[in-house]
């Protein structure tokens, strides 16, 4: 038995290393032609006519004396007072209440207090229900498993056998992440 994990170990490593390119894969590779500049500088001011883009150059972003001659304090100005007239502050609007009346389970995440995988409720024949009601594949989120847990009596009572452990969350749901967003 150890022989074989040791395999299938040394076969999952060999399957995750990286390929190396070779003759063959190379062999219809163009490699990209370097274009060269005269000294003189000549070259730099041609545009393409398709694209608008001078070619030939590399980006000048990074020279402060070519930036300081295409950039000034004040077209840095402009450019922020333009900015701050498109800017648009919206007003805080209560938020829509909610048709449907199904539980919250954002709320219920924050208004319980309890530890994941901490028993509170006593669960039986949790394995037949999970039978005869699918269990938890049949949600396609932990999120709907929970409304749905909830809707049902949850989490005093577990009709749809979706808490085993009796912590009240279903489906390995977890509230942790409901709390952090209301501490911070």
């Amino acid at each position: 038995m150890k022989y074989f994990v040791m395999i299938a170990m040394g076969l999952t490593l060999v399957a995750c290393e990286r390929a190396m390119p070779n003759d063959v894969t190379l062999a219809g590779y163009n490699a990209p032609q370097v274009e060269t500049l005269p000294a003189d500088g000549a070259g730099a001011a041609q545009v393409d006519a398709q694209s608008d883009i001078p070619t030939g150059t590399i980006s000048n972003e990074q020279d402060f004396d070519a930036v300081a001659t295409a950039q000034t304090v004040e077209s840095d100005a402009e450019r922020i007072a333009t900015n701050r007239a498109k800017y648009i502050v919206i007003d805080v609007q209560a938020l829509p209440m909610r048709i449907d009346n199904l539980p919250n389970v954002v709320e219920y995440a924050i208004r319980t207090k309890n530890l994941v995988g901490v028993q509170l409720y006593s669960r039986f024949g949790t394995e037949l229900k999970t039978l005869s009601f699918g269990g938890c594949g049949k949600y396609s989120s932990t999120d709907a498993a929970q409304q749905a847990f909830l809707s049902r009596g949850g989490p005093e009572r577990d009709i749809l056998g979706l808490d085993p452990d009796g912590d009240g969350f279903a489906c390995r749901w977890d509230p942790r992440p409901f709390r952090a967003a209301v501490q911070n």
